[in-house]
């Protein structure tokens, strides 16, 4: 199943506050919501009960119960199936941490939490950016 955006949070005011910023821009956006990186590739896989999704991008909250972000990251860039997904890490604070991350697992950027409206806008508009380059591609 084709979806917009993988969310990877654990904390439920960090979600409400990602997707009311987003229903302010498109309330056409496809959120799925995963609480832990485990859960988040159960989902890509479709494992353990799930359905198998395909998200444009992943924001992936970092400090996870069960499995934490830098480790779903390292297992997310080692299948080539998931190497066009965008993936921007969410922090409370950019750090060196953040920074390796983003130089040696292929993060497309990074965003200090809470979401704010111009963080949506600007994800959004990278969503609309893969559709065209799409439409491009696959034109025959």
């Amino acid at each position: 199943m084709n979806i917009d955006i993988l969310y990877v949070e654990d904390d439920d005011v960090d979600i409400e506050s990602m997707q009311r910023e987003f229903a302010k821009i498109d309330k056409a956006v496809d959120i799925a919501i995963a609480k832990d990186g485990k859960q988040a590739l159960d989902m890509l896989y479709g494992r353990n009960g799930k359905p198998q999704i395909k998200p444009k991008v992943i924001l992936l909250d970092l400090n996870l119960p069960k499995m934490n972000g830098i480790d779903f990251l390292k297992k997310l860039r080692k299948s080539f199936k998931f190497e066009d997904i965008k993936v921007f890490l969410l922090t409370g604070e950019y750090t060196t941490k953040e920074k390796l991350a983003k130089s040696h697992l292929h993060v497309s950027g990074c965003i200090i939490k809470p979401l704010q409206y111009a963080d949506a806008l600007n994800i959004s508009w990278c969503l609309s950016a893969s559709e065209e380059l799409s439409k491009l591609f696959f034109m025959q």
